[in-house]
């Protein structure tokens, strides 16, 4: 019944929708396509990291700006921008026959997503008090995880059946149906009134978030949380390869673990609005860590594939908490800004995640790789209850 009262419900269905789409477009691009086209291209295990870590940078120079600028401007405009990647970027890939093509391919990819999602994630934040942000950021997220979940399951499928040229003409359909479906989500009918106008340049928006400590703090926690993702999604599928598995095999693999994401996060949302962001924060970094750690030291599908379903309930209970709590500590003139930056730290994690790894890996073995990766979010957990527990309550509560 709450949700039938909700004045904004078809405006953040149809969102929800259109990021779903979205999503599903660009993580079939890269889950678990990417890393296997890399190598079949002869990419090394060095090579396939830096791929992987580039399309995070566009997010590392762009999505602060993107979200601080649709504070001001209002956020359609600069949605359609980045449906407008999601709906070209794929038909690149079918060009692709050198590693640096690949780079270069993957840079304009990453726009993509550098837009689209802290602008859409502020316009959630906008329409929600603190005592609903949780949930509803979280609803928004996992419509996302939809696509994320689909992604890998279809595009090992048609790696199986089919090949990468069939992978990435998927990718393209689902970007176009994105794109079409943004234009009747009802920004002017049920937004109208709601977008905060802020009369602060876009710099000096920015600065202030960037200056407040807690702020900080808790964007670096999404960065590292994003630095094991990055490893995990990018070096999972070669350890699950090497040790004999299929595509299809792998695509389940890495499948499952979006699902689990997809079902918790609004749980993990809901919890944070009650019982606090920080110790939800906290308890996903200490799970992921234990995960990833211990991935390279199973060898069965099945157990791998348990291991990928506490790894993604780790990072759904870190992200459900994060963007909530920053766009709190920074008020609702500064939603786009403080969660653009929070997405561009995100993605300095991303990026570095992969192309470390992916180094440690070449010089050493899988085992230190998600060793390095599991230890980094345990000093992650330790910093963050250090720098946050009990400071931010009075905010989370």
């Amino acid at each position: 019944m709450a949700g039938l009262r909700d004045p904004f419900r078809r405006m953040i269905l149809v969102l929800s929708a259109v990021a779903a789409l979205a999503i599903l477009s660009s993580t079939m691009a890269k889950n678990p396509a990417l890393p296997l086209l890399a190598k079949s291209i002869g990419a090394d295990d060095a090579m396939v990291g830096l791929i992987a870590a580039i399309s995070p940078i566009p997010g590392i120079l762009i999505s602060s700006l993107a979200g601080a600028y649709s504070d001001r401007k209002g956020r359609a405009r600069i949605l359609t921008v980045s449906l407008l990647v999601f709906a070209t970027a794929p038909f690149l890939y079918l060009f692709v026959t050198e590693p640096w093509q690949l780079i270069a391919v993957r840079f304009f990819h990453g726009f993509a997503t550098a837009i689209f999602m802290p602008v859409a994630m502020a316009a959630v934040a906008d329409r929600y008090s603190p005592e609903r942000r949780g949930e509803k950021l979280g609803i928004f997220s996992s419509a996302t995880m939809v696509g994320r979940s689909i992604a890998p399951f279809m595009g090992g499928v048609l790696l199986y059946v089919a090949n990468f040229d069939s992978v990435y003409l998927a990718c393209a359909l689902t970007g176009i149906l994105a794109l079409i479906l943004s234009f009747a989500i009802p920004w002017e009918s049920e937004g109208k009134g709601r977008q905060i106008e802020s009369k602060e340049r876009t710099l000096v928006s920015l600065a202030k978030v960037v200056r407040d400590r807690r702020i900080m703090l808790t964007s670096s926690v999404e960065g590292v949380q994003y630095f094991a993702m990055g490893a995990f999604e990018t070096f999972l599928p070669l350890y699950a390869l090497s040790l004999g598995f299929n595509g299809l095999e792998i695509g389940v693999i890495m499948g499952v673990q979006i699902v689990s994401m997809l079902l918790s996060k609004p749980l993990m949302g809901r919890f944070s609005d009650r019982r606090g962001r920080v110790p939800s924060i906290i308890v996903g970094l200490l799970i992921g860590s234990v995960s990833i750690i211990a991935i390279p030291y199973v060898g069965n599908s099945i157990l791998l594939g348990l291991l990928s379903i506490v790894f993604g309930i780790g990072v759904a209970t870190v992200t459900a908490s994060t963007s909530a709590l920053v766009s709190e500590l920074a008020g609702p003139m500064a939603h786009g800004s403080s969660i653009g930056v929070l997405s561009s730290i995100m993605d300095v994690g991303h990026s570095v995640g992969p192309f470390a790894t992916g180094i440690i890996i070449g010089l050493v073995s899988f085992q230190i790789g998600f060793g390095v990766a599991g230890a980094i979010l345990l000093i992650g957990a330790v910093a963050f209850s250090f720098g946050m527990l009990g400071k931010v309550r009075s905010v989370a509560a």
